[in-house]
């Protein structure tokens, strides 16, 4: 039977009888390498310098800075002092940066003097779109709302009308609308006039019943004003006139004032 040491390691198995030997023996050789080593490095820590410090026993602190110092290659600390940006190819000429001043880039302003900035930045033409906007809208209100509550809305002339015959169109719509106030005048007139009649019917109620004259807060307090009689005395003219005999005049009839109430109830 061959030694091991004949045998190439490749051809034998990883685990087995055959390893034992080797394996106690290289065991027992790196055994005695490390205590060696240990052993010389236990003997050269033994000697210890008379400048070196005793080890603290609480953990370690820092000491605190006097100021804050930045790292010295800080990446993202800003540079206050640096060079400008450059790009590769030199600096352009000035045919080349009036060219970029006019260029349209998409998705950017447009460039100064164009006829899309002027349009962008006119406040006549802005002004100009709102008013008309806000006109067309008050236009159409105010004819939808003449459709619906005025009584002459058919008379009004068709929306073609006003493109063949915008002068006859026209003047029917003033028409239309004069017809429309004379209707809202009369109305008014007529609803003015049953308020006048209602106050006198209630004037006439009062004085057939005998009640108070005035009306509102001065008839529930008492508060109006009274109404001063006059009595009317004889004054002679000439000496040689005399009134003529007109007899006994009978007295008046007393009649019995109504007793004034609070709040129309005491």
């Amino acid at each position: 039977m061959a030694s091991t040491s004949s045998i190439p390691r490749f051809l034998l198995p990883q685990s087995g009888q055959i390893w034992r030997g080797v394996t106690g023996t290289a065991i027992k050789t790196t055994s005695s390498r490390s205590t060696a080593g240990r052993t010389s490095l236990r003997s050269a820590s033994t000697n210890t310098s008379p400048t070196a410090k005793p080890a603290a026993s609480g953990p370690r602190v820092l000491e605190k800075p006097e100021r804050f110092n930045p790292p010295s290659h800080g990446a993202r600390l800003p540079r206050k002092t640096g060079a400008p940006s450059r790009h590769f190819g030199g600096e352009l000429s000035e045919t080349d940066l009036k060219s970029q001043a006019r260029k349209d880039y998409p998705g950017l302003e447009p460039p100064k003097g164009s006829w899309a900035q002027r349009i962008l930045y006119s406040r006549w033409i802005h002004m100009a779109i709102t008013l008309g906007t806000l006109g067309t809208l008050a236009v159409f209100t105010a004819t939808e709302n003449f459709k619906r509550n005025s009584p002459f809305a058919d008379m009004l002339p068709a929306v073609g009308d006003f493109v063949r015959h915008p002068i006859d169109s026209t003047r029917a719509l003033l028409e239309v609308i004069k017809l429309d106030e004379l209707h809202t005048s009369a109305q008014v007139a007529a609803r003015r006039q049953r308020h006048v009649d209602d106050v006198a019917k209630r004037e006439v109620y009062r004085k057939a019943h005998g009640l108070n004259q005035e009306q509102g807060f001065a008839s529930m307090f008492g508060l109006g004003n009274k109404k001063e009689v006059v009595e009317v005395v004889p004054v002679a003219g000439d000496a040689g006139v005399v009134p003529a005999d007109v007899g006994e005049v009978a007295a008046p009839e007393q009649k019995q004032e109504p007793r004034k109430k609070i709040l129309g109830i005491f």
